[in-house]
């Protein structure tokens, strides 16, 4: 019984830490709208800038991520 309930909330912890703050999708959507449209390129660079925030803090801390992915978005469009 002690068996099963370590090996549950083991699998429990490895299956929440792998679908934590996943943005891939959001970084290559980004990537690709960097590659795509003509910005200055003071803009690029704040855009990339707010790209590495996104990388950097996806599974540590995902409101400022989201935040980052936001911010950048409304500078491409």
């Amino acid at each position: 019984m002690k068996k099963i309930i370590i090996i549950t909330l083991s699998l429990y912890f490895i299956v929440s830490n792998i679908f934590a703050g996943c943005m891939k999708s959001e970084i290559k959507q980004l990537d690709a709208k960097l590659s795509t449209t003509d910005l200055s390129d003071a803009k690029k660079a704040e855009v990339k800038k707010l790209r590495d925030i996104v990388v950097a803090n996806e599974h540590k801390n995902s409101e400022l991520a989201f935040e980052s992915y936001e911010k950048a978005v409304s500078l491409l469009n």
